[in-house]
């Protein structure tokens, strides 16, 4: 897997989505994904492997200058586009290094 570029939306992982699952299974992965900022503001979509693109996640947030909300699809698309459900995030990107895994009710650390 090659590094990801938030500037280039539309990232597809590598495989199928079920075959990426089997070669790494112990990594949180979010296959279309929306990113969007607590203004509720979509500025990126893809496929996410939460595990590893995780510093990428942080670097954007601090870039940005914003926590970032990652969603299911379902939650920034399919009428959801114009007011995505933030509240329903699979994982909340801080610009203090922390991720918060709503989903899996964890937290990585990746400062």
């Amino acid at each position: 897997m090659g590094e990801i570029n938030f500037k280039i939306p539309g990232r597809m992982l590598s495989g199928s989505k079920s075959g990426y699952s089997k070669q790494f299974p112990d990594n949180i992965v979010v296959f279309n994904a929306n990113i969007v900022t607590g203004e509720r503001k979509k500025i990126w979509y893809g496929d996410l492997d939460l595990t590893a693109d995780a510093k990428e996640l942080i670097k954007f947030a601090k870039e940005y200058g914003e926590t970032l909300y990652v969603l299911w699809e379902k939650d920034g698309r399919f009428g959801n586009e114009a007011n995505p459900k933030i509240e329903e995030a699979v994982a909340i990107v801080h610009t203090d290094g922390l991720i918060y895994l709503e989903y899996h009710d964890a937290q990585m650390n990746h400062q």
